[in-house]
């Protein structure tokens, strides 16, 4: 598990994390690879990511969102943090 904070953004910090998630379906020995993709999470903290009064909510993030990297799954829960937060306070 890879996990990032940024901030602050418009006051809040961001947790981004991402994990690996192995397919259920995929063969047990797929030429040594595991075989499965990424998944991502984000909190909101207003006054540090050790802030304990984290916001908790649920974002709409689309269709079915599979990343095939850490790095992408980061970078796409982050930005839809950051858009949550600009909806949050009114635009930019």
């Amino acid at each position: 598990m890879a996990e990032r904070v940024s901030g602050p953004y418009r006051g809040y910090y961001i947790s981004a994390a991402a994990r690996f998630v192995p397919t259920v379906d995929a063969p047990a020995a797929s030429a040594g690879a595991a075989s499965g993709t990424y998944v991502g999470s984000v909190s909101l903290a207003e006054h540090g990511p050790d802030d304990p009064r984290r916001m908790e909510t649920l974002l709409d993030l689309g269709d079915e969102q599979r990343f095939e990297s850490e790095e992408q799954a980061l970078v796409f829960v982050e930005q839809s943090a950051r858009e949550y937060i600009d909806r949050l306070l009114g635009g930019h």
